[in-house]
């Protein structure tokens, strides 16, 4: 029997349900949209199993493999291995989250292939000459800015689940003061990025709101934007 398509009525999901969904099921998941909408808090918090550890890394284009393979390092009158954070995620079957997943290049890409990939299938060689396969329970979860094509196309393949972060994550938004919560949750996912304001921002602004006082604190954090969002979004709020 052949399941039914999805109703073109059915009631839409919103992204931090589905995340806190599959993350717990799915080894391997891309999330991606707006900067400061909560990606990184949902991927180092959301779906994990009671003491899974939990590896999170910011790729730059200047990252080496290395730093998340693993290398050696001199002790004494010798040198060791040490593990990287890929390698002890692997091992112990813990999360790796890649923040930044788009900017990785060069011998970073092709490391990622292999972390990426099925863990049915995956094995590393290292510099060691050991080889190690991941553990398992092993999960990453990737974070971008960007949109999905923007992607390797070999290492996005390794992604099957993709999610939109389009909304702040819940979490995120609790940490805030209650009148604080509804204009960070609309502003930081504006589509106009000259518009936009991020979850970070609101943050810091909450932080030095309850140190400083408002004005001072909207001045230090919006700068030349302040009288703009003042009026957008904190009138009767501060």
């Amino acid at each position: 029997m052949t399941a039914a398509p999805p109703s073109p009525n059915r009631k839409r999901i919103d992204c931090w349900t589905l995340a806190n969904a599959v993350l717990a099921q799915s080894p391997r998941v891309l999330l991606h949209g707006p900067p400061g909408a909560g990606k990184t808090f949902a991927a180092t918090r959301l779906g994990l199993r009671p003491d899974q550890a939990v590896a999170s890394c910011t790729l730059t284009p200047e990252t080496p493999a290395a730093e998340l393979r693993g290398f050696y390092v001199p002790r004494g009158n010798a040198f060791v291995w040490q593990d990287g954070p890929a390698t002890t995620a692997w091992r112990c079957g813990g999360r790796l989250v890649l923040n930044e997943i788009d900017r990785a290049t060069g011998d970073l890409l092709s490391l990622l292939l292999a972390i990426c990939d099925d863990p049915l299938f995956a094995q590393l060689t290292l510099p060691s000459n050991e080889t190690v396969r991941p553990a398992p329970g092993f999960t990453v979860v990737a974070t971008m800015n960007s949109v999905p094509d923007d992607l390797d196309t070999a290492l996005l393949d390794r992604f099957p689940v993709r999610i939109h972060a389009d909304e702040v994550a819940p979490g995120a938004l609790a940490s805030l003061p209650a009148d604080l919560r509804d204009v960070a949750g609309k502003s930081a996912v504006l589509p106009d990025p000259a518009r936009r304001v991020s979850f970070r921002t609101w943050s810091e602004y909450a932080k030095l709101r309850a140190l400083v006082g408002s004005d001072v604190a909207a001045r230090a954090v919006f700068g030349n934007r302040t009288d703009d969002i003042v009026n957008a979004f904190l009138i009767g709020k501060a």
